[in-house]
């Protein structure tokens, strides 16, 4: 518990495995149904997890999931960003406020987020937000 912080070796979002980078992001269970419910929302099944191949480093799977052909690269790269973001909140709510949102509750954060994002400039995004 450095600083008064409190700590756990376990990820705070399913609390069953190591908490590291590539798995808060990418291989968590609670991490990876908000990933297939964003996938649902926008039809970009190059977002559902069980899509994605192997990876190792979390560069690795960021350079995988952003580099679509059929998808806008910058919009697509928009939404990682905020989907990163908002999961890493998630995590820090949990961690410091005790509070947790479900999957469906994220999803919608996400949603309000992105068309905030898309009203203040993220034509990218919105490009992406408006095959859906």
């Amino acid at each position: 518990m450095c600083r008064g912080w409190p700590h756990s070796p376990s990820c705070p979002l399913c609390r069953n495995a190591p908490e590291t980078a590539l798995h808060l992001l990418a291989e968590c269970r609670y991490t990876k149904r908000v990933w297939n419910l964003i996938a649902d929302w926008l039809a970009q099944p190059t977002l559902c997890p069980e899509l994605w191949r192997r990876k190792d480093h979390t560069f690795q799977w960021w350079t995988n999931i952003t580099s679509c052909d059929h998808v806008p690269r910058k919009g697509i790269r928009s939404l990682s960003l905020l989907v990163t973001w908002e999961i890493w909140c998630e995590r820090n709510a949990r961690v410091f406020r005790k509070q947790e949102k479900p999957a469906p509750a994220l999803l919608a954060k996400i949603k309000n987020e992105a068309g905030a994002w898309a009203l203040a400039g993220a034509k990218d995004l919105e490009l992406l937000l408006l095959r859906d």
